[in-house]
């Protein structure tokens, strides 16, 4: 299971959930040397370690482990607005008068991608729509006719230009790069894979705690992982040494959870959790309703009480049955 979460700095850090399946044919031939799988042996084997783990790493990285970058480019669905330039083409083999009918005009038209025979007009010896990227000039005598049709019209791309001379199609043609200046097209973004990620990642295997232990409130180590994850994974992951005692509350710092062990230091807790607007969840551990309910209604607007540990041996409980 992946998980990102958008820190302050604007990086994102990546949790996975280990997953130790590995084939059926390496099941029973781990089996039958009577490795199971909890084993390292096998757990090397599993997907996470053996796919996910490095996979996630080297994209992260933007390199394999032999120092190789990875080929390629990410869709990040994202665009973004790029000037190009617009596209002419000189028709010099005809001239105004050849196309001084509509009928002739249309026939011209017919040749051209991208613009329908109904556009033309028996009035304007030019084409300026509002529905199409194509322009064109039929006579260049109208060429500032022409121009301030075109003006304000952003959208029109290419334009064909009917004009025996040369010189005379590279004027009209430099007066509509002045008028219009570059077209903005949107393009993809893409993401070079080898640039990897600003991410942290951390990875984690998914165990089972002992529910009455858990109740006992002696698995808060092994619990505080996933408060953190709760509370969205910002900052570094809290930890508490084996060899120290709990302490009544821990407020991380870097965090944006607090919690409160000890129930009956609430009045010295609370001031403390007040002071950090940052704080999305507080956990308070009681195994009174009325007593979280008390507790949960002294803290700020914003902050999401939670009730340890009912609500984690509610959320986590499995193989319930159909109880009444």
């Amino acid at each position: 299971m992946l998980s990102l979460n958008q820190e302050d700095d604007g990086r994102r850090r990546c949790i996975l959930v280990t997953n130790n399946e590995v084939s059926e044919a390496q099941s029973s031939a781990l089996t039958q040397r009577s490795i199971l799988p909890i084993d390292d042996e096998w757990q090397q084997l599993g997907i996470c370690r053996a796919v996910t783990w490095p996979r996630s790493k080297f994209a992260v990285l933007g390199h394999r482990d032999d120092g190789v970058l990875l080929p390629g480019e990410y869709i990040t669905a994202q665009t973004r607005q790029v000037p190009r330039d617009r596209r002419f083409r000189h028709v010099s083999f005809l001239d105004a008068a050849a196309l001084e009918t509509a009928a002739k005009r249309r026939q011209f038209v017919a040749l051209l991608e991208g613009l329908p025979q109904t556009v033309v007009s028996q009035e304007r010896p030019f084409i300026v729509s509002e529905d199409h990227a194509l322009a064109v000039l039929f006579d260049e005598g109208a060429a500032p006719a022409w121009l301030d049709a075109l003006d304000a019209q952003p959208h029109v791309t290419d334009f064909v230009i009917v004009a025996p001379r040369k010189n005379r199609f590279d004027e009209i043609k430099a007066a509509v790069v002045d008028l219009l200046g570059p077209a903005m097209v949107s393009e993809e973004l893409r993401r070079p894979m080898s640039e990897g990620f600003p991410a942290n990642l951390e990875y984690f295997r998914l165990d089972f705690l002992d529910p009455e232990q858990v109740a006992l409130k002696r698995q808060f180590r092994e619990v505080l992982p996933l408060l953190w994850m709760r509370s969205g994974c910002i900052g570094p992951r809290p930890t508490v040494p084996a060899s120290a005692a709990l302490p009544p509350w821990l407020i991380p710092d870097a965090n944006r959870f607090a919690v409160l062990l000890d129930e009956a230091r609430l009045r010295d807790f609370l001031p403390l959790a007040r002071s950090r607007s940052d704080l999305t969840h507080v956990f308070l551990v009681t195994d009174s309703e009325d007593s979280f309910q008390e507790m949960a209604a002294e803290l700020q607007p914003g902050q999401q009480p939670v009730q340890l540990y009912r609500d984690y041996l509610e959320n986590f409980l499995i193989n319930r049955g159909d109880r009444a």
